[in-house]
């Protein structure tokens, strides 16, 4: 399993609260799409799946809340 990382390098973990920094939202965690990436690739892909979008966002751009 492959971790990602947001821009404080806390581990996004399927089920915790983030916000996009971007826009400040809030949302959580669905699910990590890094399967075949590897650690570099999953940090700069599109991996991360929030609830409620069907948008998935570059680990960089989430905030870890909780």
């Amino acid at each position: 399993m492959i971790h990602v990382y947001d821009r404080n390098r806390n581990a996004i973990i399927p089920g915790q609260k983030v916000m996009i920094a971007a826009t400040g939202e809030t949302s959580i965690a669905k699910a990590v799409h890094a399967e075949g990436l590897s650690p570099v690739e999953a940090e700069r892909a599109k991996c991360v799946e929030l609830q409620n979008t069907a948008e998935r966002y570059i680990p960089f751009e989430l905030i870890r809340l909780a």
